[in-house]
């Protein structure tokens, strides 16, 4: 493997962790505690659930590296989604008391990103082709 395969491969298996986690805490807070948030942005409450369930599963996903491109494009979809909802008020840099969107873009950039990378040789995604092949 190359050092870019390595790098591409730690970015793959923390960016799937840091995702998997807020999919943990949600559920692990009461999901309750969640959908009442997502209620008071004018969101429907079991979209909580979507929401959570995606974290968590599609953070594991990436781990393995399993579906990361439709991975990648869900989770940038759902980070957008997160700052016209959530966080867009408070700016890109926040307003001193509140962190604003900085890192919800950082996050749509990676996912973007996982959407046209190379498959990497430690990934299913990769195992699976070539067992395709």
């Amino acid at each position: 493997m190359t050092r870019q395969q390595w790098v591409s491969l730690l970015v793959r298996v923390v960016v799937g962790f840091m995702f998997f986690y807020h999919g943990f805490v949600k559920f692990q807070g009461g999901i309750e505690n969640t959908a009442g948030y997502f209620e008071s942005l004018g969101l429907m409450s079991g979209l909580a659930f979507v929401v959570a369930t995606v974290e968590l599963v599609g953070g594991l996903l990436l781990i393995l590296g399993l579906g990361t491109r439709v991975i990648g494009a869900v989770f940038a979809v759902i980070m957008v989604g997160a700052i016209f909802t959530a966080k867009l008020s408070l700016g890109l840099f926040g307003d001193g008391t509140y962190a604003g969107y900085e890192l919800e873009v950082v996050y749509v950039a990676l996912g973007i990103y996982f959407m046209f990378a190379d498959r990497s040789p430690l990934s299913l995604d990769a195992k699976l082709m070539n067992n395709a092949d």
